[in-house]
């Protein structure tokens, strides 16, 4: 889900409530895919373990 609000910015209906509006813009045309991960991965780097762990967890039940 990170990595499609990056791409993509917050779309209502799939990474937003319905309806919802940001100002998070859309990177997909400005950074490769690798670029996105790499961004994601140092933001993640910088987070305490609980909410990290949160995360992964989430991520696995997909």
């Amino acid at each position: 889900m990170l990595f499609d609000i990056v791409k993509n910015g917050l779309v209502p209906g799939r990474t937003a409530p319905d309806g919802y509006q940001s100002d998070m813009p859309a990177y997909g045309t400005t950074l490769s895919d690798a670029d996105i991960t790499a961004v994601l991965a140092y933001i993640k780097s910088t987070w305490p373990s609980e909410p990290l762990a949160l995360q992964k967890e989430m991520t696995l039940r997909r």
